[in-house]
């Protein structure tokens, strides 16, 4: 396949520059790893007709986020594609910190809206790109076993940092040591149904050495549960604990996660585990930035991801909506 612009990497910065470039008449693919678009917004089916969010449960956006975005994100709110979640958040242990706060989700699921960016724009799934090479004026990105995938005008790797690095280094356009300086952070996470809908408040976070967060997966919006289940939680393990115990399986772990919960809810019936993951690449330790992103003119490659602003789905957000800008500002056009 040939296109102006190749796309590494099918999560939010991804499919978020795809949708703008689409928009703005830049041919352009997206090619991806896994099988599916959403990255760490995956879903996960629990049966025939039952999933879940396993990865991100939702996102939040603060003051410093650009009114361009802000733009963006209310458009999507109007098409329904995302909804904004008000619900209840609590600290573990601590029913004092009750208070309110509002969240966007994506409906029906987490990785749906990434299906909804990505609808104009070809997929080259479960294709993993091992080297990018300029040849001729062209990029060509190979397969591990060295067969090309596509030749474009411009790469662009919204992937995690790890393989971000593995591709750029033998390039030699940016300075990798300094993007050395952003850490991987791992998670362990797993869906627990419970027999009886025992805990009200659903959304608890911080206060607890192994639980990072416990999100209510039937509280958030537009969803549905299976006629089986009362409630479902989504257990997301902390950082540490994970770094501590990362010898664990991610079923062994899950037990560990869902014993955290019941004791911290002193709840009556054992909750079940439906599923479990193990996160290698959760989330970025963002090291400070002048730019959320990576672009070389003279050379047609760049690079955005979470990872390179605040580490979040707003930062992946930010960083491919900034990447965006400066690639079709007056001074760089060079699209229809």
């Amino acid at each position: 396949m040939n296109t102006d612009i190749a796309i590494i990497g099918a999560g939010t910065s991804g499919c978020f520059l795809a949708y703008q470039l689409q928009n703005n008449g830049v041919d352009c693919v997206l090619i991806e790893k896994s099988r599916g678009l959403g990255g760490r917004c995956s879903r996960r089916f629990i049966d025939s007709d039952y999933s879940i969010d396993l990865g991100a449960p939702a996102f939040k956006i603060n003051s410093m986020v650009s009114p361009q975005l802000l733009e963006h994100i209310d458009t999507w709110v109007n098409a329904g594609t995302l909804i904004p979640w008000t619900h209840k958040k609590s600290r573990f242990n601590t029913v004092e910190s009750i208070s309110s706060t509002t969240a966007f989700c994506a409906a029906p699921s987490m990785n749906a809206w990434h299906k909804t960016m990505a609808k104009q724009t070809p997929v080259l799934a479960q294709n993993r790109v091992h080297t990018v090479s300029k040849v001729d004026d062209a990029w060509h990105l190979l397969s591990e076993d060295n067969q090309l995938i596509c030749i474009a005008n411009k790469v662009i790797l919204t992937c995690p940092q790890e393989q971000a690095l593995n591709l750029l280094e033998p390039l030699s356009v940016f300075d990798t040591d300094e993007l050395k300086q952003h850490s991987n952070l791992p998670q362990y996470v797993c869906a627990i149904s419970a027999d009886h809908a025992e805990v009200e408040v659903p959304y608890f976070q911080g206060g607890h050495s192994v639980l990072d967060c416990a999100i209510s997966e039937n509280h958030k919006p537009d969803r549905e549960l299976s006629s089986e289940l009362k409630q479902v939680w989504l257990l997301h393990s902390t950082h540490e604990w994970a770094e501590e115990n990362s010898h664990l399986k991610h079923d062994e772990a899950a037990l560990e996660l869902t014993q955290a919960f019941y004791e911290a809810h002193h709840l009556e019936h054992r909750p079940s585990i439906l599923t479990s993951h193990y996160w290698r690449l959760s989330r970025h330790q963002v090291a400070a930035k002048e730019k959320p992103y990576l672009w070389s003119k003279e050379q047609g490659i760049g690079c955005c991801a979470d990872w390179l602003s605040s580490g979040d789905i707003a930062g992946a957000l930010t960083s491919a909506l900034s990447l965006f800008e400066e690639i079709t500002s007056n001074s760089e056009r060079t699209f229809p």
